[in-house]
């Protein structure tokens, strides 16, 4: 080992430990703090303050609601979710939600009865996002098939749970009448 490190000066020992310090900053990251980093449970770091804007809270919207889609009689749910960042205010999502729509169950500590239908939807790709995304509600709106008769007054739990690779997973959990 010592007639590796031979060919090199002097001067170049002394100087590679400062000139690496400059390079890389202060903590060793060359991008000052601002690097996209693996968090915990796989997560992306987003740094401050940036991470605020992060969704922190996903909730079902009051318009959520059954109805047909076309004049072929496609019928479904049309859900509305919202993203509350740490402030309260509505923001983008970028990530997958899963929707998963229960029977209700009446006079139960648990609402969720058997699950009848599942949709996956993802809003990872930006221009499937903006698809989804509706400016005047800020939410996002989602067209959720079901073959199913609906029968109108019938009681649902629609339950959605979005995960992402900066945020936290997420989860809400609204009960709705079928034709309201």
């Amino acid at each position: 080992m010592r007639y590796a490190l031979s060919f090199w000066p002097a001067w170049a020992a002394i100087l590679m430990p400062g000139l690496l310090s400059v390079l890389t900053g202060c903590n060793g990251d060359p991008t000052g703090g601002w690097m996209i980093r693996p968090g915990p449970k796989g997560q992306i770091a987003v740094p401050e303050p940036i991470n605020l804007l992060l969704p922190k809270e996903i909730r079902v919207h009051d318009f959520t609601t059954t109805q047909t889609f076309d004049k072929q009689g496609r019928k479904g749910i049309e859900v509305r979710m919202q993203a509350l960042d740490a402030y309260g205010d509505s923001t983008k999502a970028f990530g997958d939600f899963r929707f998963e729509l229960y029977q209700y169950r009446a006079q139960s500590l648990n609402p969720k009865g058997k699950l009848i239908a599942t949709w996956p939807e993802s809003v990872q790709d930006p221009r499937k996002n903006l698809i989804h995304w509706d400016d005047i509600s800020r939410t996002y709106v989602f067209k959720l098939q079901w073959y199913d008769a609906i029968p109108t007054g019938k009681r649902f739990v629609l339950v959605a749970i979005f995960t992402s690779p900066f945020t936290e997973r997420l989860f809400a959990e609204r009960i709705f009448v079928a034709g309201q």
